[in-house]
């Protein structure tokens, strides 16, 4: 289960290249392609393992002056889709 102390990162293998607004993902070993949108693409790229969920929501709520309670349940619902198409693991 993720939550707030929770600390994620990209996997390896997982290709990542912005284009016209985009992050596009290519799955190497699952050979899957994904379409970030802007916000989406901003998570992806806090999860460097560094931070924990709280920290992205702060940071989230910085860059788009939105309430915290809506960031945070949209970063998990988020995150929680990452996980299960197995593109972010836990740091150890």
């Amino acid at each position: 289960m993720i939550g707030p102390e929770s600390r994620l990162r990209r996997r390896d293998r997982v290709l990542t290249q912005r284009a016209a607004g985009q992050w596009i993902l290519l799955d190497l070993d699952g050979g899957q392609y994904y379409a970030l949108d802007e916000v989406s693409g901003r998570i992806w790229d806090l999860c460097d393992g560094s931070r924990d969920v709280a920290a992205l929501v702060e940071a989230l709520c910085q860059d788009y002056d939105a309430p915290a309670e809506t960031v945070e349940e949209d970063v998990l619902d988020f995150l929680g889709e990452m996980v299960q198409e197995n593109l972010v693991v836990p740091e150890a």
